[in-house]
Order: structure tokens, then C-alpha cells, then sequence
């Protein structure tokens, strides 16, 4: 698996060999392989843990755990506590969202200020995608919603995109990798859980190959996106004109497309 890591990245161009990377560690199993894979591929990285404050003693408990994988490792770790419920409620937004915005905020600002590392990582995996894309599809979406999440978008990199949460789960018994456990993991109220612990389940025991099936789909849209991206450039490039800041369409022109 760490040589796949390592060929994946390469290959989609993720980050040089001798760049330096933050990782995006919250303890769990998927973050917790990503350091591991990253440690044994010889890359240069610090750790960045987000304390959200949002399940007291298990926030808490996340956190010292992060702090001892930094020694583990013998790399930096750094670490942010929010007052997550403070800022949902003055933002009008949902725990879940003043979560997500808190922590790339953070990221960005680390990534922008700090200078000491180029890409931030973080650990979503195959199922992940394909949870993301059934997600977009039954709320509405356009061609790129199905296309999943990007292996690159900005500073972030997501080098596990290629790998099965069964694949994670087999490497991490192999290599005794300890981790904690969100309990809110389990819960069914958040529309993901939902996905992942009723929904695709339910769909496995009509389709069994359901994940593999969604997982070649993307790839499938992915392919499908370039081909319209690249014909519709070639089209704007035949019909509009560009004068200074402006894009000019002449009718006559377009009228004969």
C-alpha cells in the first residue's frame, strides 16, 4: 500500500517528493494511516489537529491522542481549539458548517502565513467519494457534482482517494495502528452517517457490487467532464472575441454554429 501511496501521488502530480506537507489529523482511523503511509514514505510533515470542543472528554481525549502520534512520529503537531457552538450561533449556520469553515480557515491561514509547508493533506478515502457523489446526486446536481471530490483543489490534496475504507481498516491491523473513535460516527442524524450506515448498506444487499459500481461511474463522469470542458473551450474559442476585459459574442457568428 505505501508504494500505491507513493505512485498515486506521483502520478496525479500531488506534491514533490521533498515538499514539505500538513497533515489534517483528527485521530481517527483514516487520518491516523495517513501519517503512517506519509511516515514510511519518507515525506516531510507537521501535524495539524482541530479541537472543535464539542464532546467534552472525547474532544479532549482526540486531542492528547494527536499529541502523542506527533511524538510517534517525532514531528510537529499543532493544534486549534474553537468555540464551535459560539460561532454557528453568531454566523446563523449549522454546527456542522461552523466546523467545516472554522477548520479551513485555519488551514488556509497555515498554509498562507506559516510557510513551512506547500499542500495541506487530508484523509478522505474511496468511500468517502462515492458517499459524496450519491449525496449531490439525490440534492440536485450538475455534471461535476457527480465527478465526487477533487484529488486536488487549491492547497488541499487527498491522496487517499484511491484507496477502499477496507483497505485503510486491513493496513491499519497490519501495522497495529491505534486510533480513537468519534462516537457522533454512529449516529444517523448527520445526512452522511445516514449514507453510510443505513443507505449504501440497504442498496448492498439488492446491488452487492454497488460501491465498485459508483466508484467506476465517477471515474466515468470525471472523463465525461474533460470532454465537455474541452468542447465547449473550442466553441467559445470559435464564437467570442476578447477586447480588453470584455468578451465580445458577435450574432451573426454564433448564429451559424
Amino acid at each position: 500500500m505505501v508504494e500505491r501511496f507513493k505512485e498515486n501521488i506521483k502520478k496525479l502530480n500531488l506534491f514533490a517528493e521533498n515538499e514539505k506537507i500538513l497533515l489534517a489529523v483528527s485521530g481517527g482511523l483514516d487520518s491516523v494511516v495517513l501519517c503512517d503511509l506519509c511516515k514510511k514514505a519518507g515525506y516531510d510533515f507537521r501535524i495539524a489537529h482541530c479541537n472543535f470542543q464539542l464532546r467534552g472528554e472525547e474532544s479532549e481525549r482526540d486531542e492528547k491522542f494527536v499529541r502523542s502520534l506527533g511524538e510517534k512520529y517525532n514531528v510537529v503537531v499543532l493544534v486549534q481549539r474553537f468555540n464551535t457552538e459560539q460561532y454557528a450561533t453568531n454566523n446563523k449556520v449549522s454546527v456542522q458548517v461552523a466546523a467545516r469553515e472554522l477548520r479551513y480557515q485555519w488551514f488556509e491561514e497555515l498554509i498562507k502565513k506559516d510557510n513551512k509547508a506547500g499542500y495541506l493533506l487530508t484523509a478522505h478515502h474511496a468511500d468517502d467519494n462515492l458517499e459524496t457523489a450519491m449525496m449531490n446526486f439525490f440534492r440536485g446536481t450538475g455534471l461535476h457534482g457527480l465527478t465526487g471530490i477533487p484529488e486536488a483543489a487549491a492547497y488541499v490534496r487527498r491522496p487517499l482517494l484511491g484507496f477502499t475504507k477496507e483497505e485503510i481498516r486491513s493496513f491499519a491491523s497490519q501495522h497495529q495502528l491505534e486510533n480513537v473513535e468519534d462516537s457522533s460516527n454512529q449516529s444517523s442524524k448527520y445526512t452522511r452517517n445516514l449514507f453510510r450506515n443505513e443507505i449504501i448498506p440497504l442498496i448492498s444487499t439488492i446491488y452487492p457490487e454497488v460501491k465498485a459500481n459508483l466508484r467506476d461511474n465517477i471515474e466515468r463522469f470525471k472523463e465525461i467532464e474533460q470532454l465537455y470542458k474541452v468542447s465547449t473551450g473550442r466553441l467559445i474559442d470559435r464564437i467570442c472575441r476578447t477586447k480588453g476585459n470584455e468578451i465580445h459574442i458577435p450574432i451573426k457568428q454564433s448564429l451559424l454554429v
